[in-house]
């Protein structure tokens, strides 16, 4: 009759293959990538850049000290790409929030974003220091 012990090896065989797949498979959907350090500190040197073009002459004390949240989000909307993500945060000098407002174009959450810091002031006789800090992701 029929040889019932190469049946189960072929079986076996076939489960092994199987097994070692559905291995490689999950192993490649679960471990995420590394972060790609060059993309980060472009988005960082892009997002310091921006800041400081939009600070010539004081425009961004200026807007600040106005609370001029919209213009300052149209602002950074005309400079950066498209394809960035931002989020702006203001504090005074005391570390405390002062824009009512969310200044941001999209949603940041999950991506991998970048942080950049940035000091301006106020040009009025009355001098205020404004401590930024930009949160970048890209959204390609």
């Amino acid at each position: 009759m029929f040889d019932r012990k190469g049946q189960t090896r072929i079986i076996e065989a076939f489960l092994a293959i199987a097994v070692v797949f559905s291995a490689l498979i999950i192993s490649t959907v679960t471990f995420p990538s590394p972060p790609n350090l060059t993309k980060q500190k472009s988005l960082a040197s892009l997002g310091t850049q921006t800041l400081i073009e939009l600070d010539i002459n004081g425009t961004l004390g200026k807007l600040i000290a106005q609370e001029n949240w919209t213009a300052i989000k149209r602002s950074l909307d005309v400079l950066l790409p498209i394809g960035v993500s931002f989020n702006l945060t203001i504090f005074d000098e005391n570390l405390s929030q002062i824009n009512s407002h969310v200044i941001q174009n999209t949603n940041l959450l999950g991506r991998e974003t970048v942080s950049v810091q940035y000091i301006c002031a106020s040009q009025s006789q009355n001098i205020q220091f404004f401590i930024l800090r930009m949160q970048l992701a890209w959204t390609r």
